[in-house]
């Protein structure tokens, strides 16, 4: 290698080398000790666990292979470097990440800063491409860069959910705190050798050896694995004696996480990690002694927002349905290596309709708040500047309370102007057992919902949440199938009782500014029955 190929930015007791044709960061060094085996590299692939594997029926392992998650490549567009402040260098890469052949991408920007201190903040960018969408139709893995460390850096301490390992879906009976062990330690003999060792909610982290090593920080947490089994290994081994000590330490800093679900349930919507993106993160990296506490590291007020890509981010929109109050914000970072006037503009339905300006010194940020009061019925696109807005839905409408029940089955109690006048009056969400004495099985139900789309929101489609129904559903609105969960006994019985259903309703099948009839056809094979739990409601438009 030249050394045209490669950067160099040292300080005191530290060097780091950033190699131009890879795109990455290649060395650490602290006192001339080595600390890195290889890079941050964008990862969204880990060793599948027994619910994405085929033996489960459900194979999202195979969309993952076939799109080429587990042989990702760089590809380096452009490099960048600059002194953007006093003490502090930026280097960016922009790489495209494919594997070899495969159309599905991600345009990943690495922004990294270094600083005098010998912190370096870096901020990832990915942006999956349209192949890439359409090739994953469940869930990545993880979204994050991982590493590898040298072999010695195996005392493994981390603030965060432990001592055991977490998922986002498995770790409230966990407790926050300082917890420590060895790599090695964090190895979860499973049957069959799978993703292993997560840590959620990690502040900090540092892998040492006797004196020194490498500390991690989450801006504001981060989910944290170190395994000593090269993924590799892992991805091959079918059972545990196939496993190997690798010679490196494998670190993973994850913006996000698949969950596991249950046995052998899928993980929930709510805890996937769908390729939709862009996704943004920003981790922090730096050489620490056995000196330093990483708890007081980590609460030093450091520039992240210069490793932010973005200078808008973070939007919240929340409204209130019993004043009409929209409040909107957003994080304002300054990128630059300049005190800057901001301004912040507020749009809904594409026009500004209110502008604050914020001063801002460099490498800081601060939240912007809005409020406006919404008097009309409509949905609304509502976005700060040009993040990706938020489509605002008023009224909502909750389908929770009162409904109309009836035993039985009769397909042709999905019509819309059936009479229904006869029918139980319950109170949802709730078991049937409990509603309405029902508890004979297995057996079938019917639940209706009557009520009134307002005509502003014509030519939407809309979102319909009806929320865990035990056990099979069909569910029509106006007549109209919208959805179906699990499979009724003349099909093959298949259970759906834990799944919370969602459907879409294009606007073909909706009577705008009139009555609407929402009809859900239900059978219980056992234990308890019907719409048992939420959420239902409320209404909104389909982004």
């Amino acid at each position: 290698m030249s050394p045209s190929d490669t950067i160099t930015v040292s300080g005191s007791g530290f060097e780091y080398t950033f190699d131009r044709v890879k795109g990455r960061l290649t060395s650490m060094k602290c006192d001339e000790e080595e600390l890195l085996a290889s890079g941050p590299r964008l990862n969204v692939w880990r060793t599948p666990i027994s619910n994405e594997n085929v033996d489960w029926g459900s194979a999202e392992v195979e969309e993952w292979r076939d799109a080429g998650l587990d042989q990702l490549e760089h590809t380096v567009e452009s490099v960048s470097v600059e002194s953007i402040a006093d003490q502090v260098t930026r280097i960016q890469f922009e790489t495209t990440v494919s594997a070899p052949g495969k159309d599905a991408s991600f345009a990943t920007n690495y922004l990294y800063h270094v600083l005098g201190t010998g912190d370096i903040l870096l901020g990832v960018r990915a942006t999956p491409n349209g192949a890439l969408k359409q090739a994953i139709s469940s869930w990545i893995g993880r979204m994050g860069v991982q590493l590898r460390l040298q072999d010695s850096l195996r005392q493994f301490n981390w603030y965060g959910r432990g001592p055991q390992e977490t998922y986002p879906d498995r770790k409230t009976g966990t407790k926050v705190g300082v917890h420590s062990g060895t790599v090695e330690e964090q190895y979860i003999p499973y049957v069959r050798p799978q993703d292993y060792g997560n840590k959620t909610d990690v502040q900090w982290a540092t892998l040492t050896s006797r004196s020194s090593g490498l500390a991690a920080f989450g801006h504001p947490s981060l989910n944290v694995s170190a395994h000593h089994i090269s993924p590799e290994n892992l991805d091959r081994a079918l059972f545990n004696y196939q496993i190997e000590d690798g010679d490196t330490v494998t670190l993973n800093l994850d913006h996000s996480v698949t969950g596991v679900g249950g046995t052998p349930i899928q993980t929930l919507p709510e805890y996937r990690v769908v390729p939709d993106g862009p996704f943004s993160f920003v981790v922090g990296l730096r050489p620490i002694t056995d000196e330093e506490s990483p708890m007081e590291l980590s609460r030093r007020n450091l520039p992240y927002a210069f490793a932010s890509v973005d200078t808008f981010g973070d939007l919240t929109v929340d409204f209130d349905v019993d004043t009409g109050q929209l409040d909107v914000s957003a994080v304002v970072r300054n990128t630059s290596g300049d005190p800057a006037e901001i301004n912040v503009p507020l749009k809904i339905d594409g026009e500004v309709v209110a502008t604050e300006t914020v001063s801002l010194q460099p490498g800081t940020k601060t939240r912007v708040s809005f409020e406006r009061n919404i008097g009309v019925a409509g949905i609304f696109e509502v976005t700060v500047d040009d993040l990706p807005p938020r489509l605002l839905t008023v009224p909502q409408i909750s389908l929770a309370g009162k409904w109309l029940f009836h035993r039985s089955d009769n397909l042709s109690w999905k019509a819309p102007g059936l009479d229904d006048s006869e029918w139980e009056t319950v109170t949802l969400p709730a078991n049937w057992e409990d509603h309405s004495d029902h508890t004979e099985n297995p057996v079938y139900g019917w639940f209706r919902k009557h009520f009134t789309v307002p005509a502003e929101w014509k030519g939407h489609a809309l979102e319909i949440p009806v929320g865990k129904i035990d056990d099979v559903d069909e569910t029509f609105l106006n007549g109209a199938k919208i959805g179906q969960t699990g499979t009724f006994p003349e099909n093959g019985y298949e259970t759906a009782w834990s799944q919370t259903r969602r459907y879409t309703v294009q606007p073909e099948n909706i009577n705008f500014g009139g009555e609407n009839v929402l009809a859900i056809r239900v059978y219980d094979g056992s234990g308890g029955g019907g719409l048992y739990g939420g959420p239902l409601g409320p209404i909104t438009a389909a982004d």
